[in-house]
């Protein structure tokens, strides 16, 4: 993780953990990364010993509208890249960013 706050400080303002937590084989993190446009990055991400993995990356704007939101949750079964999907303007939608590194690199392209 702390590669890509390297690699993307040009647009990363402040970064905080606020969750790192490591028990029986289950590693569970947030992170909160605010932009130098003044809009945040939420990162959730679970990885689990059978190496399934969970997460969530939410970018809102400074007035704390969503922008996008990607996630892997098992709800939207018809998409193409399911279970990977986002969420724009009240629409859900195929995704292939599935990784913080994937996320940063396109916010980077729109700032």
């Amino acid at each position: 993780m702390l590669d890509l706050i390297v690699r993307y400080k040009h647009f990363i303002k402040k970064f905080r953990v606020l969750l790192y937590e490591y028990e029986e084989n289950i590693l569970r993190m947030k992170v909160k990364i605010n932009c130098t446009d003044d809009s945040t990055l939420f990162i959730k991400e679970y990885l689990f010993g059978n190496k399934e993995r969970k997460y969530s990356y939410h970018w809102a704007n400074p007035s704390d509208v969503m922008i996008c939101r990607w996630d892997n949750s098992g709800h939207w079964p018809d998409i193409s890249t399911y279970p990977h999907h986002k969420h724009i303007d009240n629409q859900v939608i195929e995704s292939t960013e599935t990784s913080v590194a994937d996320v940063l690199s396109l916010i980077s392209q729109k700032m």
